[in-house]
């Protein structure tokens, strides 16, 4: 009796000392988040009084509540990782202190040294896997991790440090939580006898419902009809593809996949920019037919495309097809703009408050450090918004799972999949920051291009300080916007791959995009899109990879655009074409390469957030972005163009015309307009203005850019270069005399 006592009471110490142990670590490890969730919201504060722009302005007074708010909310996601400490801490505190005598200090310095070592831990895994996190804190900041060292070697060892180990962490607290619960009083074993005839049934249950499902699909028979799938990265230059003579190999599996395909290397958009880009794409009509013309349309013009536009993902939706686009945050613009499809898997629109809670979630290392994974995602759903969060292999993930569990088999799919791998400011996760990298190099640009985002806001030469970058400089950029070629095309290999496990290849047609190309220090130009046509063809150029399973490959070289796409799979899928298309269909080439569209490129610039730049040349003078924008409250606080202004952006616009050979850009300048015609086979970054050398071509060309411009009408190749002509036509002033008034009376501000 007296050993039972014993036992009792020595029971009884033990549970009150676990008791007053675990107290202490909870209140060590909340009182530690709650000093680093002070910090947090002191670095927003501090950050935010840096910021000089009316957009500043607007945020303390029109949305000030939503920030307080915004911050209490991130409370839940420190209590979570409160939690988890505590539950990982404990039982490594109690088996520190083991039997031995301890204080409440004892206690405190014990977990909050295991906190700093989990911290550190954390922090290194990040500067390691997504250093680009610590590049926005730290722009200067450098790391080189085992440098030299052999890529399977540095994988391992860093896998060891930072995976094993704290498996090998978690193992351990697992059975001793596991130990504990073995270990708890009869009363809840008779519970848990209680509940075990539910659970077994329970699991019968899913088992069952799980068999069922298998069963369903097994027996389900693939459609006919073939199926579509759109792979997309966003500002994709189909000139850093190897399968296009790439002198490094970037894509080796959308080579394996251009050997098949019908590969249209001249593949342009009338517009380089995402949202007019892609709604070019799927109504295959040009900006000045569906009416968005820069990247921050009125609810208006919103209205209008999605009330009047054609749809390519809606009409084939109405003919059968399973319509879904998957993305992240430079898919936001399908939640405005869906075209038709059904399933809308992206993120929320970048409207003002979206830019507001990035500003105030970056500000919170914690949510980095701890959230940037599938949990994450789903407690706090803004971060899928962010470019640095819902990383390109969550999408492809998610593609995946679509492709592998989609209901109704029975009917044929389009999917289009759109990511912003190659998106400025290049940032990718490890080992693509390093894969073309020179590891020796040291800059503000080490792991993403370092860039001001007031001064983005504030000031339309933001992109002067590229101008006196160094050789080194402009080539570790270009490096690091590689590293993201390679990290897309290691996603489309996933999907082709499980598009092969799905027995799927032989029929289904997969298209290689992008919305646009981007500069990468071309001649007059910096690391941009959509601003202008200096430096060659390079921000207008996307790729066009189409395979059609069962049709002959080839390289086709003649001169396409993206309005062409829609038109070409309605006729693969033997769709009647819409008569609101502006494209023609593709086909006649695929069949024979030899056979000339004779088709003619125009484009127009986007949105002008960078002064443009001719040398030798007065070009008119844009404002800042904040000066041309506002806030509009009755549209979801997204950022839209003033009225005022409207005129003046579209009047201002650089346009382009481009035929196999010639090109002409016509530029506003302050005094007149500016017309520059170029020889491309001769000079395809577009130096040299040969207007005086070639009076005739530069007489032709500006007559039927000036047509397109004025009327819409676009003309091809044979009756720009050999068609009749008027003796005389005028540009009408609108063009000649801009204007843009910064009267602060207009109404939209």
């Amino acid at each position: 009796m007296r050993t039972a006592h014993q036992d009792i009471a020595q029971t009884s110490t033990e549970a009150k000392k676990g008791t007053v142990i675990f107290l202490w670590v909870a209140l060590s490890v909340i009182f530690f988040h709650f000093v680093l969730y002070i910090v947090s919201c002191s670095l927003l504060l501090t950050q935010a009084a840096e910021v000089n722009s009316s957009f500043a302005e607007g945020a303390v007074k029109d949305h000030g509540l939503y920030m307080v708010m915004s911050s209490v909310s991130l409370l839940r996601g420190y209590l979570i990782i409160s939690a988890c400490y505590v539950i990982v801490l404990f039982p490594i505190v109690k088996l520190w202190i083991g039997k031995k005598q301890f204080t409440r200090k004892s206690i405190i310095l014990r977990t909050s040294f295991l906190m700093l070592i989990s911290l550190s831990a954390l922090i290194f895994r990040m500067m390691v896997f997504k250093p680009y996190f610590v590049a926005q804190w730290i722009p200067e900041w450098q790391s080189q991790i085992m440098p030299g060292a052999p890529g399977v070697l540095k994988s391992i060892t860093l896998w060891t440090l930072l995976n094993g180990i704290p498996i090998v962490i978690l193992l351990v607290v697992s059975v001793f939580w596991m130990r504990f619960l073995v270990s708890l009083p009869k009363a809840m074993g008779n519970i848990r006898f209680k509940l075990a005839p539910i659970m077994v049934t329970a699991g019968i249950m899913i088992s069952l419902s799980i068999c069922i499902k298998i069963l369903q699909s097994s027996l389900t028979k693939d459609s006919e009809k073939p199926n579509i799938i759109i792979i997309a990265s966003d500002s994709l230059r189909p000139d850093h593809l190897s399968c296009n003579g790439y002198d490094r190999k970037t894509s080796p599996n959308i080579d394996k996949l251009a050997a098949q395909s019908q590969n249209f290397t001249k593949c342009f958009t009338p517009i380089g920019s995402t949202l007019e880009s892609m709604v070019s794409l799927f109504s295959s009509q040009y900006p000045h037919s569906h009416g968005v013309r820069q990247m921050f349309p009125s609810k208006k013009v919103v209205d209008r495309v999605n009330n009047e536009s054609p749809k390519l993902p809606g009409i084939l939706a109405d003919s059968g097809y399973q319509t879904a686009v998957i993305g992240d945050w430079c898919s936001a613009i399908f939640n405005e703009v869906p075209m038709g499809f059904e399933d809308v898997q992206v993120s929320e629109f970048d409207s003002f408050r979206i830019w507001l809670s990035q500003a105030l979630y970056l500000s919170h290392p914690v949510i980095p450090l701890y959230f940037d994974n599938k949990f994450g995602y789903w407690l706090f759903p803004k971060l899928e918004s962010f470019a640095h969060y819902l990383r390109a292999e969550v999408v492809t993930d998610r593609a995946i799972a679509k492709i592998k569990y989609r209901r109704n088999k029975d009917r044929p799919f389009f999917y289009t999949i759109f990511t912003g791998c190659n998106h400025f400011a290049y940032h990718a996760p490890y080992p693509y920051y390093e894969k073309w990298t020179d590891p020796n190099y040291k800059g503000p640009n080490k792991y993403q291009v370092h860039f001001d985002p007031n001064e983005f806001v504030s000031n339309p030469s933001w992109d002067n300080p590229y101008t006196s970058y160094t050789d080194e400089e402009k080539q570790h950029i270009i490096d690091l916007y590689d590293g993201c070629v390679s990290r897309f095309d290691d996603c489309v290999g996933r999907i082709l791959e499980t598009l092969e496990q799905q027995k799927l290849m032989d029929n289904t047609i997969i298209l290689i995009t992008s919305d646009h190309g981007e500069d990468l220090f071309e001649p007059n130009t910096t690391i941009t899109h959509g601003v202008s046509f200096n430096g060659g063809d390079q921000g207008n150029l996307v790729p066009c990879i189409l395979y059609v399973p069962n049709m002959e490959p080839k390289k086709i070289n003649q001169l396409v655009r993206n309005i062409d796409i829609s038109p070409t799979i309605l006729e693969l899928t033997e769709q009647p074409k819409d008569n609101r298309f502006e494209g023609v269909s593709l086909m006649p080439s695929i069949r024979n390469k030899q056979h000339s569209l004779g088709l003619s490129f125009y484009g127009e610039t986007g949105f002008p957030f960078i002064q443009r730049k001719i040398p030798g040349e007065k070009v008119l003078k844009t404002p800042s972005m904040d000066q041309l924008t506002y806030v509009d409250k009755d549209f979801d606080f997204h950022i839209v163009l003033k009225d005022m202004h409207r005129d003046a952006i579209i009047s201002g616009k650089e346009r382009c015309l481009r035929t196999e050979e010639w090109k002409l850009v016509f530029t506003p300048g302050t005094q007149s307009p500016i017309h520059r015609l170029y020889h491309i086979p001769s000079d395809p970054n577009c130096m040299k203005n040969v207007s005086n050398e070639n009076p005739e071509i530069l007489v032709r060309m500006k007559y039927h850019l000036w047509q397109w411009i004025i009327s819409g009408k676009e003309s091809n190749s044979s009756e720009i270069l050999e068609g009749k002509m008027p003796e005389e036509y005028e540009i009408p002033s609108r063009f000649q005399n801009i204007e843009f008034s910064l009267d602060n009376e207009d109404p939209s501000t």
